[in-house]
């Protein structure tokens, strides 16, 4: 057993025993870990990975195990945290197995713990044989008289390739016998089919088996829907089923983002009949992703629903483009529709990157950073904030002192007062975090306000212009920015629900350069939450919703709570990938390890919890097959519900 206490500057590193059995360090905090050293071994190496600043190890330490307690280590841990494991894996898997799944758990090096072969067959194909869908059935039983819907088949794509119109056709068959009806090349509706539901299904591609039974009990048991989507993943020519896309309930700003968002879609005849005509008028193409954006348009958004479970399978198509300029044209042909000139370039990346613009005049943006001590934080940050200011709105910056003691802090905020663009507020006693934004809230000027903590480091222009044009949106609560540690790995790419309870970052620690789950961490998306750190929005929108509750969340949760009420109010937060920053996270104030402070992190927890109830496990920007356990969106083991979900914002 490894034992390790490491006290640093910095509140997370990761440390490496003989280069390859890892562990995540916690400033402060006693870290163990079972090792196994070769027999023979007279040398063994311990190293700390991406330390910044200064560290001292307090406790470093080995102690021989017996066989048996390794195995029970093992045990505990896994089944623990690692979503593949529960009570019967042990048995079926060898003690080499256990092994490599332990240090894949620690190793946090964004590997998926779970494959989707594991997942098909441990959590979709007993949910199936629960429904009574069985996959491998030729042809599944025709669903009750009462949810028999008639629907209709848009089949778009290469219709002259026989051998694709041919996989697609066998996989209709597969569904309930007259259940459907194949609409004509022309795709052109019939009086007849005003009370039709229209599937799209491009060609080459194949609908799951239980496919049309499951949208027809979805449509008959929500009368009110009009728009519905499911998961889908890809197949190869040979049949095998791989990367899955576990989608977020309904998600605009991501459909803006990504053309790929779905490519199975039920749609009210009446609506998809409205979008054509649109588009018709516009002499805009009739394209699946053209006519998707009118139809979501075109009614409210909770008619949207969307029924998490793999419905569709995608040919594998060598070279397919996650955009096109075609599909950017159509968007901003979309936009232009309603009074939004907007531009919309395809992302280097894949999917779309949307300019919204700054109006002119453009707005003063109040910069308001709460601080204590810590100068060279706070100096580092304002000189960043300087040197990156082009292509950012006109800003006054509001320093919150609270409390500041070291001589060099005092001369140096002194120093900041005689700046006309900078005010600093004197704020002694308590660390409330909420109650010092609410107040400099309330003094601020600008019309938007952006929260920064004194240890974010700007690192490019124009950051809080791409921020700010989106927190100008009428639509929009919360603006969050991408968040890297010191040592170039995430630090935030949006909150997730439900991570260790309350909720967690999503990617973190992965490579500041990756793409993240279906180019997440690329593309602008909606999200329930998003971090304190870095958050910029209308400050009306702040006022609305009374900003921070002060009273109940002073120090922790309260930029999830604030979100979550936008989001209740109506509002949709964003994650804003353009906009980077570096985070040296909790340098100022730490981690709580101390009795105090944890005391009231317990209680804040208890709070969000009383609150936010199911909220919390059941995240409407997060997939329910995806883990509550690691932040890296990795497929998860446990059974999750099926319902259809809509979203709040």
């Amino acid at each position: 057993m490894l034992t390790i206490r490491l006290h640093s500057e910095q509140s997370r590193c990761y440390s490496l025993f003989n280069r390859i059995q890892g562990r995540l360090l916690i400033q402060g905090r006693l870290r163990r870990r079972i090792v196994r050293i070769r027999k023979g071994s007279e040398l063994a190496s311990f190293e700390v990975v991406g330390l910044n600043g200064q560290a001292t190890i307090e406790t470093l330490r080995l102690v021989p195990q017996p066989l048996w307690k390794v195995k029970r280590g093992l045990r505990r841990k896994l089944e623990a945290l690692h979503p593949a494991y529960q009570a019967s894996t042990w048995k079926e898997r060898s003690l080499a197995q256990h092994w490599r799944s332990y240090n894949q758990l620690l190793s946090r090096r964004n590997l998926p713990l779970v494959g989707y072969d594991e997942w098909i067959i441990k959590v979709e194909q007993p949910a199936l044989l629960d429904q009574g869908a069985i996959p491998v059935a030729p042809i599944p039983q025709a669903p009750q008289e009462q949810t028999q819907i008639p629907m209709a088949i848009w089949m778009w794509g290469e219709r002259t390739n026989e051998e694709l119109c041919e996989r697609s056709l066998k996989s209709l068959e597969r569904q309930w016998p007259g259940g459907f009806k194949l609409l004509p090349a022309d795709q052109q509706l019939q009086d007849e089919d005003q009370h039709t539901w229209i599937v799209l299904l491009q060609v080459g591609d194949e609908l799951a088996p239980q496919a049309l039974r499951r949208f027809a009990v979805v449509v008959h048991d929500n009368e009110d829907a009009a728009v519905i989507y499911a998961d889908e993943d890809s197949i190869s020519v040979h049949g095998h089923r791989h990367t899955p896309q576990f989608k977020p309930a309904w998600n605009p700003d991501l459909l803006y983002s990504d053309p790929h968002y779905s490519h199975v879609w039920l749609i009210r005849s009446d609506l998809c009949i409205q979008a054509c005509q649109a588009l018709q008028a516009d002499d805009q193409t009739a394209s699946p992703y053209a006519v998707v954006l009118e139809a979501t348009a075109r009614c409210r958004r909770d008619q949207i629903l969307h029924v998490p479970e793999v419905l569709y399978h995608r040919l594998d198509r060598p070279g397919r483009q996650r955009s096109s300029v075609e599909t950017a044209e159509a968007l901003q042909a979309f936009f232009k529709r309603r009074g939004q000139p907007l531009q919309v370039s395809v992302h280097r990346f894949g999917g779309h990157r949307l300019h919204w613009s700054l109006p002119d005049p453009t707005p003063l943006v109040s910069v308001i950073i709460p601080t204590r001590d810590r100068e060279d934080l706070l100096r580092c940050c304002l000189s960043s904030l300087e040197q990156y200011s082009d292509g950012n709105p006109p800003t006054e910056i509001i320093l919150i002192d609270n409390g500041s003691r070291e001589p060099r802090t005092l001369a140096y905020l002194a120093s900041l007062e005689d700046q006309a663009h900078i005010r600093v507020l004197r704020r002694p006693g308590v660390f409330n975090y909420a109650a010092l934004n609410n107040e400099a809230v309330a003094l601020a000027r600008g019309e938007v306000v952006a929260l920064l903590n004194n240890d974010i480091e700007a690192t490019h222009p124009g950051w809080l212009g791409v921020m700010t044009a989106q927190a100008l949106r009428p639509e929009i609560g919360a603006v969050g920015a991408k968040l890297l540690f010191d040592d170039g790995t995430i630090q935030h790419g949006g909150v997730l629900l439900g991570i260790g309870g309350i909720a967690g970052h999503a990617h973190k620690y992965v490579p500041a350069d990756s793409d993240g789950y279906q180019l997440r961490l690329r593309l602008a998306h909606n999200i329930s939450a998003v971090t304190g750190a870095a958050l910029v929005i209308r400050r009306a929108v702040f006022e609305e919703v009374h900003g921070f509750d002060a009273n109940h969340l002073a120090v922790n949760y309260n930029d999830v709570d604030l979100c979550l009420r936008l989001m209740a109010a109506g509002y949709r937060n964003l994650f804003c990938p353009d906009a980077v920053l570096i985070h040296h996270e909790s340098k100022t104030r730490g981690v709580p390890t101390e009795a105090g402070p944890y005391a009231q992190w317990q209680a804040e927890r208890q709070i969000m919890i009383e609150r936010w109830g199911d909220l919390l496990c059941n995240d409407p920007h997060y997939s329910p097959h995806l883990s509550l356990v690691e932040e890296n969106l990795s497929i998860s083991l446990k059974p999750a519900s099926t319902g259809v979900r809509r979203t709040l914002s």
